[in-house]
């Protein structure tokens, strides 16, 4: 019994000494700085500002009889990007990103018979959606052995994609009908629509944990799209513009 016992004692201890190696390997492996092996995806939220181009002749003339001014049409910006690695360097991003002003506005010009202004609200939203390539510059991470990956702390990278852009045009309140006699009318004009887009864009990563880390990008968006019957007789509306973001990634 004595032996039996001498003999169990050490085989106890040895187990519970095994028993949370494990977990201290694996937390060892994927804690600071590393991680079992490349991710296959990450997750990005962003925001920032986007100042659209504003380049067609709609907004030349809103710019020139009301008193607004290209720079009013810039915005807060939103976005979200779903990147799938393909491999070291290169991957496929999904993107979306939304904007818009609402801004109060009078004619330059013009007061209405007893000396007031004439006074509206111009509204303009728009949305991208688009599919890229994106090419790191350098690896995004490299491996240390068979089991274990660490991100590198900054990567940058360029990318190129097409997709769809939707827009919301509206303005509401009174304005001035210059082919009845400069009449003051008071009414509402909206003109949504889809259109096709191209971007380029570059940025960086820069790594703060296996997990996580902080994106800043620059992007350019080129796009047009038909206006609706309110604005007939303006040449299609430009959705083009630059937009500067940042914000957090994760990694999975």
């Amino acid at each position: 019994m004595n032996a039996t016992r001498f003999l169990i004692s050490p085989a106890l201890a040895l187990l519970c000494w095994a028993l949370p190696a494990q977990p201290a390997v694996a937390q060892r492996l994927s804690g600071d700085g590393f991680l079992f092996g490349p991710p296959r995806a990450s997750l990005a939220l962003r925001m920032g500002y986007a100042m659209p181009s504003a380049g067609s002749d709609l907004f030349s003339f809103v710019t020139d009889e009301l008193s607004l001014r290209r720079r009013d049409f810039g915005t807060f910006a939103f976005g979200g990007d779903l990147a799938v690695a393909l491999n070291a360097r290169l991957s496929a991003v999904f993107s979306a990103d939304v904007g818009g002003m609402n801004k109060k506005s009078d004619y330059r010009e013009w007061q209405d018979n007893s000396g007031h202004p004439i006074e509206q609200t111009t509204s303009f939203e728009r949305r991208a959606f688009t599919a890229s390539l994106r090419y790191y510059l350098r690896p995004y991470g490299r491996r240390l052995s068979k089991h274990a990956w660490i991100p590198s702390r900054f990567a940058p990278w360029a990318s190129a994609g097409v997709g769809r852009t939707h827009y919301r045009f509206a303005q509401s309140g009174d304005f001035v009908d210059f082919t009845n006699g400069n009449r003051v009318f008071t009414d509402s004009f909206t003109s949504t629509a889809w259109g096709v887009a191209a971007q380029l864009s570059a940025g960086v990563d820069w790594s703060l944990s296996p997990r996580f880390a902080m994106t800043t990008q620059a992007k350019y968006l080129r796009g047009k799209a038909d206006l609706d019957l309110d604005y007939s007789g303006f040449a299609p509306i430009d959705l083009s513009g630059v937009s500067m973001t940042g914000g957090l990634a994760i990694r999975f």
